[in-house]
């Protein structure tokens, strides 16, 4: 195998690795895994307002961060700009929480909120208290398939083959270890599931 043939499967391999990370981000997953449960349990407007709140808003305030040099790329791979984002996202989920519950939204939606806040919640406990850059992008992607599992269909535990592929581009990127990618897996699943199965 010659040179030039090596360099072009390692650029293939890589370009896979950078779709998957973008196409697995958290704001990605979090809109349309939204919109799907919104859909389904017939609340599309209630959908939309939560993707806006979990996707548009958390990507917002960090290409703020960006423009203002605070976070240094849009996945904020570097820990210490992670803390005070994670702070921000706390405080938007849970005042998108706080208008779903004085305005009566389903019970779905806001199961699919809180369960959001609760893993949100534990990657922040993992990373800021322990100083551990867990996965976020596979503590969304595993988290979203399980409680889309409860909420619309169990035919969506399927989509957990697609969290050790989103894992397996943040490790290839270097971007984080693979015990970080599991750990952030487990933690947004039981985080996630077990909030939503106890509220909805």
């Amino acid at each position: 195998m010659t040179n030039a043939v090596v360099r072009e499967r390692r650029n293939a391999v890589d370009v896979a690795a950078r779709v998957l990370t973008e196409a697995g981000a958290p704001w990605v997953v979090n809109i349309v895994s939204s919109m799907v449960i919104g859909i389904s349990v017939g609340a599309p407007g209630w959908g939309a307002f939560v993707a806006v709140c979990a996707g548009v808003v958390p990507m917002a305030i960090i290409l703020a961060g960006i423009r203002r040099a605070k976070i240094g790329d849009h996945h904020v791979t570097k820990i210490d700009e992670r803390h005070l984002l994670i702070v921000a996202l706390l405080v938007v989920v849970v005042a998108g929480l706080v208008v779903q519950i004085v305005a009566h939204a389903p019970i779905e939606m806001i199961a699919f909120m809180a369960a959001g806040l609760v893993a949100l919640a534990a990657a922040a406990v993992i990373t800021s208290i322990f100083r551990w850059k867990v996965s976020v992008h596979t503590g969304v992607s595993a988290g979203v398939a399980v409680v889309l599992a409860l909420a619309v269909s169990p035919w969506w535990l399927l989509a957990l083959v697609l969290t050790p592929l989103i894992g397996w581009s943040r490790v290839h990127l270097g971007d984080h270890t693979r015990g970080q990618v599991v750990v952030g897996a487990l933690t947004g699943a039981v985080a996630a599931g077990l909030t939503y199965a106890l509220i909805a």
